[in-house]
This record gives structure tokens, sequence and C-alpha cells, in this order.
């Protein structure tokens, strides 16, 4: 092991020294400013911004000199509501039909391979010194004109070209773009079905190209565009503003100023955002005299309110608005939300290792098990709208989600993104768009423009805990690797880089999968840092038919290149093809004779998988420091390993994890689903967020045969507890159970008051369907002020008790679903609509109202 003058060193330490970054700003010399809360500032946005987004004209192919000629109108052009992709817009323009429907995607594909013109007309009046041109996105290559004359061009998806448009803007405007087909390189995979390595060839989100269930390469103005002010001669970069002391609220703000302006005045003014917290102004006067001259200045926030991830404070953000005044009049506007956080990674237990990353994330001064999950960019077509991200963000909020690992087959994520996650409590791990180490590949100059564009943009959100180089690269160096490690060392300095994931003690795993192997295999998985595995299953029964077309909809078995197989992760077209991947595990759970049959199986197969390995993880703490399983959401509807389809439904897995993220939590530890002799199950008490400070608690454990009757149970009880505390083993013999399952389930009461339960199914191979032959029971369900009231009225337990409501399914949120009742006991569930609920169980029809 490394050591120098008897330190040792961990992996981060040692490839940090091997990239030598220049200094970050927040390592210059700082001068203390005093916020003064109150000397009352205003401090205005002045600057002239226009909007292009909205309708333009949208054309395909054509003579470029018949395009460009401005007295020739475009006849043959449709509406294109700008953002959006080309895909978008033909769908609603009725020329294509719904790309995420049956086999459509490869109607919409050959779109992907045209040349695209778009045109806007728009006014300007007089007086407006919106005079730069700029565009937030555009995929992939563009040529830029304005009234007739090139202003240029640009390539990737993920720059912000910039166009001196003041020489040729006039009263009325017209404004033509034409996008190239670039990156493409289509190749077959069968002879039904075309993949795209063009990925490679630039900076794009590289999941919709052929190996992520869609290959519909994306093209168009997907993100907003305008007009805006040229910057000053004398101009700072958006700053960099970051807290690196919480008990003393010292908050750095740093500003690298271009140009020499001499002397500038900058007035800051920081608030609550969210709360009424305390605030203040400031005033500084400096000389700027050298081009790249950095202000770094601190200032103190009095009483300052903190930024907790989810389930362990609150989410307290500020506002800060800064204004710059040079001494010629010239001003720039500056407005920022930030958070009261610190983020640190500290080492493993006998670490640092010069081998393993410091995976101990500490928050606030708090080491933190990380509950995770990856999130998968929200749509092939590129539509991202508020409602869209809110429904996904709130969702995984609700599973206690306190980790999203952005990953690298998607794309930086967008302000909509970061700011919900600040509001939610939910840090991210960032990762820029490569994988498989495509960033040998990709060319240089489109990825340091993504790296130097975002990192500015989204550095200062306190949800944003680390940056990562990409995903699964075995090779993870190279050139573009060290200028995205010194990017992120020299543009921020506030949190780490990770070259890829894994690496330095993750781990990636499918082998229950894409190996299928038993799930046995997940349950015994082990490293320091979990960052993707998974199982996959269909989307729910609604909506799978959402994406068949009406003729395949009563179809079962499904046809071998049908749209239901088509819609899976390798398009059914690979031997062994999808159905045989997600058919092996259904056998031990029901006949699949059926698509509800089959839907049930996957979804199952998939809650077993995952939960145990989140748990085991989680009781394994602080040599495993946190899990993020793969994944939350889809970019196409199919078959696959998210939690939530494509259309916002939660699967079973998605109830049954959030079961296991629960911060006060009792569980069980397996390691195989197989009884095939006499167990002894251990059982921990988890409680990551203190709940139980100051409190007595008791946890009943009883373990049930086939026909309900407790063959097993164990009391606990006692007063605090640690993070994680073992309580002891619950003996199964296996006399008792004979050829059935068996179910287990978990109580947690704190001061008498019942606080966590769970329930567990456990040797279910051994006869087919088992889980849905248990002795029956009755449900009623009373709706009540936005909560539903279930009682089980039987004389057994209700097992696997969900709360659905179909015809609200995409909206629809309940507090809890896939649970087990007592016989007598009552749940009172919060659930966000009470018309048309459906309450069953495994073992109970649906529930009659009372």
């Amino acid at each position: 092991m490394t050591q120098r003058l008897g330190i040792r060193k961990s992996l981060d330490e040692l490839e940090k020294e091997a990239w030598a970054p220049k200094p970050s700003m927040l390592e210059t010399p700082a001068v203390m400013t005093g916020l003064d809360a109150d000397r009352k500032v205003v401090i205005k946005d002045t600057e002239n911004r226009v909007s292009l987004n909205g309708i333009w004209q949208m054309v395909w192919d054509g003579d470029e000199r018949e395009r460009l000629d401005l007295s020739v109108p475009w006849k043959d052009s449709i509406p294109a509501n700008v953002p959006c992709s080309v895909h978008t817009a033909l769908y609603e323009a009725g020329i294509i039909p719904d790309p995420t429907v049956g086999l459509n995607d490869k109607t919409a594909r050959e779109y992907s391979y045209k040349t695209w013109w778009l045109k806007k007309e728009f006014s300007r009046e007089d007086g407006c010194r919106a005079n730069q041109l700029y565009f937030e996105g555009i995929c992939h290559y563009a040529k830029i004109w304005l009234n007739g004359h090139y202003l240029g061009e640009h390539k990737g998806m993920f720059g912000r070209p910039v166009f001196d448009a003041a020489p040729y803007l006039q009263r009325e405007n017209t404004l033509i773009v034409k996008i190239e087909n670039s990156p493409a390189r289509p190749q077959p995979m069968s002879e039904y079905m075309d993949n795209d390595e063009g990925w490679h060839d630039g900076v794009v989100i590289n999941c919709v190209y052929g190996w992520h269930y869609a290959c519909i390469p994306s093209r168009g103005i997907w993100a907003p565009v305008g007009l805006e002010e040229k910057k000053p001669s004398c101009c700072s970069e958006k700053p960099l503003v970051s807290c690196g002391d919480t008990d003393e609220g010292i908050v750095d703000i740093c500003m690298k100023f271009h140009g020499t302006g001499g002397k500038v005045t900058i007035t800051g003014e920081i608030e609550g955002k969210n709360h009424k917290g305390k605030g203040g102004s400031f005033v500084f006067g400096t000389e700027i005299h050298t081009d790249g001259q950095v202000v770094h200045l601190q200032t103190r926030i009095e009483d300052p309110r903190l930024w907790w991830p989810v389930n362990m404070g609150e989410q307290n953000l500020y506002t800060l608005r800064l204004s710059v005044v040079t001494e010629q009049g010239e001003t720039q506007y500056f407005d920022t939300t930030f958070g009261m956080r610190t983020i640190e990674m500290g080492p493993l237990p006998g670490g640092p290792y010069e081998d393993k990353h410091n995976w101990t994330f500490i928050v606030n001064r708090r080491p933190v098990f990380i509950k995770g999950t990856n999130w998968c960019t929200l749509d092939v077509l590129l539509r991202f709208d508020r409602n869209l991200y809110h429904r996904f963000l709130s969702l995984a909020r609700d599973q206690n989600i306190q980790l999203l690992r952005a990953w690298g087959g998607g794309m930086p994520e967008s302000d909509l993104f970061y700011d919900l996650c600040d509001e939610l409590g939910i840090m991210v791990m960032q990762e820029w768009p490569t994988c498989w180490d495509s960033q040998k590949d990709q060319p240089f100059d489109e990825l340091e423009e993504t790296v130097l564009v975002h990192m500015p943009r989204l550095r200062n959100h306190p949800s944003l805990i680390m940056w990562c180089g990409g995903n699964e690269s075995a090779r993870a160096d190279g050139r573009a690797m060290d200028m995205m490690a010194r990017c992120a060392y020299e543009l921020d300095g506030s949190r780490g880089f990770h070259r890829t994931s894994p690496w330095g003690g993750a781990l990636h795993n499918y082998s229950t999968y894409w190996d299928m192997q038993d799930i046995d295999v997940s349950l015994n998985l082990r490293s320091h840092f979990m960052g993707e595995f998974g199982m996959a299953s269909a989307p729910n029964h609604r909506s799978v038919m959402r994406y068949l077309p009406k003729e395949e909809a009563e179809q079962w078995p499904p046809s071998r290149f049908g749209s239901f197989g088509h819609h899976t992760p390798r398009f059914n077209q690979l031997e062994p093809d999808d159905m045989a991947h997600l058919s092996k595990r259904v056998p031990e759970f029901c006949a699949g004779d059926t698509m509800e049959s089959f839907i049930w199986g996957t979804q199952m197969a998939q809650a077993t998988a995952v939960r145990h390995t989140l748990e085991a993880y989680r009781c394994r703490w602080p040599e495993s420091t946190g899990i993020c399983y793969y994944k939350l959401t889809d970019v196409y509807p199919a078959c696959s390993w998210s939690t939530i389809d494509y259309y916002g439904v939660p699967k079973l897995s998605y109830y049954a994890i959030k079961d296991s993220y629960e911060p006060l939590h009792a569980c069980i530890l397996f390691s195989s689903m197989r009884m095939e002799e006499d167990v002894k199950l251990p059982v921990y008490l988890l409680d990551d967020a203190d709940r139980l400070d100051g409190s007595a608690w008791s946890v009943q454990v009883r373990a049930y045969d086939e026909n309900l009757h407790v063959i097993s149970e164990a009391l606990y009880s006692g007063r605090d507890s640690a993070n994680v505390t073992y309580l002891g083993h619950l003996p199964v013999d296996r006399a008792d159970v004979g050829s059935g399952p068996v179910l287990l389930t978990t109580e947690v009461y704190v001061e008498g008051e019942k606080a966590d339960d769970t329930f567990y199914w456990f040797n279910y191979q051994q006869k087919q369907g088992c889980l849905l032959a248990l002795p029956g029971t009755t449900l009623t369900c009373n709706v009540k002020e936005g909560h539903a009231v279930i009682s089980n009225t039987g004389d057994v337990p209700a097992v696997g008790v969900t709360v659905e409501c179909p015809d609200r399914d995409t909206e629809f949120v309940t507090e809890s679903s896939l649970f087990w009742l007592n016989p007598g006991e009552v749940k009172r569930i919060a659930v966000s609509h009470t018309d048309s609920l459906v309450v069953r169980a495994w073992n109970a029809p649906e529930a009659t109202e009372r």
C-alpha cells in the first residue's frame, strides 16, 4: 500500500495526483464580506431576452437553394412546437403513427436519417438589446442562417452554440436551421431489427440507438432557443456557490472574470427560497486587472438551515441574487439556488485503500448508507415537461430513494430535474454521456464542450453530490477521461469524481437475468458499493395494452417477432431471446399461460431478486455503503428493469423496494429462496434516520406455513438503536413446512404503536402457483377524505394486498401496496384518488365497500 510520510492514501487521492488538476476557484484566497440582514438592496434582472420557442415550420430534404430562398414559401412544411424532436412533430402532425406503439418505431426510425429544415419567422421590437442567438440543444449537426446570412454550424447534442446576430437582425426576421443526418451507422441486428452504432461518432443520448428498447436516433431543436444580450466587455462566468462549513454558515461565492474592466461593484442578496430563515445582503468593490481573474468571496449566514437528503431532515434552499456593475456602467445579473450542505467521501473501514475509492458518503458530517437507484432518460421522443419529471421524482422520493445515478446511457440532466431533486431531497450522481469506453471514440471537442457547458450549469445544486466519467468503461482512461476528471476538480472542486461505474470497489451484476442464474445469486452479492443490478419484468397489463396493437392484445403466447417481444431490451431478436430470459423465473410463481399471469410472474421475480439484495447491503453497513438497483424509469415502453414503467405506473417491485428502503425497518435475510433443511434466519432492525432515539421499541417476527398457521415466532425489544442492530435468528424447521411455501412477517412497534411492517415469501418454488392458493379471506374498503380504510374481515391473514386505481393508473399514488393484513386488522392508507379503487389480495377477491 502506498505510503507517504506514514499516511495511507485512497484511490481517490492517488488518481487526483495523477490527473494533476489546476486549483479550483474554491482553493484561491477568499475575502470575507459581511451579510447585513437589515440592509435592503434592489437587484433586478435588466437583461433583454427573446424566446424563440413555439411553432416553427419543419420540412425534410429538398433543394438547399430553394429552402434558403426567403421568397419561396415552404408549402410542404408541418408545424413543430420547439423545443421538440422531429419525431414528436411528425407524430403530432399525423405524418407517422405513435412511435411507442407496436412496431411503429421502425417507421419513425427512417426519419432519423433525413436532412431536416426548420424555419422561424419572428418580430423584434425597436430598442431590444437581445442580439445574440443561442441554442440550448440541437441534435446533432446544425447549420444556421438569419435573414439569408450564414451564421455558422455546430455539432453535438449537448453543446450551447451561440452566434452573433447583431449585424443581421431586423424588425422582421427569418431564422433557418438545417439539421444534417449525423451521426449514423445503422446496422442490421437481424432481418427484423436494426441497430445503430452512430452514437460512438457523437455525443448524444445513446440509449435510443438500438441497444435499450428503442432505435430512434434523436434529431431536432430539442431544448430552448432564443436571443440574449451579449456579455459586457468585462463579465463573469456563472458563479460557483458552495458551502464548506455548515456549522459556521460559511458560503463561498466564486466568480471568474473575462476582460479587464477596472473597478466593479458586486451586490448580493441571500434569502430563504422555501423557508423564512435569516439572510441578508452585501456590497463588495474590487478591480479586475487581468483576463481570467477570480474573485472569491465568503459570507456567513446566521443560524443556517441545512439541506438534507430524503428521510434525514428538511430540504432547505437559499436563493442568491447577484449584480455586477462595471465603472463603465455595464451590468450582469445572476440568480442561483443553493443549499447549506457538505458532502465528503470517507474511507471504508480499515482504509483508506489504494485500490478502492473512499466509499463512505458523509452528508453534513454524518455518514449515510445510500439507498439509490438508476435514472434513465424519460422519453425517446425528448418530451420533458415538469409534470413528467414531477411524477417520477416524487414517486422516487416516496420509495425512500436518496440517490439517483443519472447514468451514462442518458444525458446531463435538465434544470427541471435538478430543481425537483433539490426540492425533494434526492441526491444525484451525474455521469457524462459515455458508455463502454466510447470516450475513446467520441469526438473530443463535443465531449469537452458538453462538460464545459453543463458542469457550471449544474454545480450549485445541493442535490448533485458526484461527477462520473461514464458507464461501464473497462479502460476508463485516455485524453477524454483526463479532461472530465480535471474539469471536475478545476471547475468545481466541491464534490468527488469517479472515472466510471463500476470502479474502485463498486459492482454491476446481472447474473440472474442475462446469465439466467438462480435468484439465490442476487441474494449473495457482495461489494462495498453496488452501482447496478436488477431483474427485468413486464409492465402492468393496462400499460402493455397501451403499446400493443389491438390485433395482438388477446394473443398469447405472443408471436416470435410480434410487438410484445419487440418491446424488450434486445427486441427479442438474439439467442437466447428476451422472452426466454423473462420466462426463466415465471414458472417458479405461476403457469404464465395468460398475459396477466406472465406479467405477474415477471414482476414477482423482479421484486424477489431485488429486495433481498437491498436489505442485505443495508445490514452490512459500514462495510457496504450503498446500493443502486437498476432502475427507476424507462426511455420507451417495454419489458425492462424499471420499477415504474414508461407511463408512470409502479410495478409490484416498486412497493417491495419501498418497504426495503424504509428508514425504520425490521428485515429478515435469506441466503436462498429454497428451504432444503432447517434454517435460522437472521433478523435485523434498521434505523438510519434515528427514529428510535430515546424510544422503547419491539419487533415481532413470525413464520407461517401454507395453511397460514404460525410455525415459528420471536419477539425482540429494547430502547434506542444503532443504524444496524442484529436482533437474533428466527428458527424454521423443515419438518414444519411440508412441501409448501413459507410466509414471514416483521412488525416494528415504537412506544406501542406500529411503525413498520413487511412480509416475505420463501420456498415458493415447490408448488407452482402456491402463493395464489393460500386459504382465503375477505376484505372491505371504506373511502374517507383522501384515505382508503382497508379491513381484513376473515380468519386468516390477507397476503399481498394491493391498492390500485386502474382508471387513473398514470397519476394514482398510494401510501402502501403489496402488504400483509392480519385477521381483524384495519389499515388506513393515504391515496391520491378515491374513485374506482380496486383492493384485493393474493388470497382475497376484490374488496367490498362497507
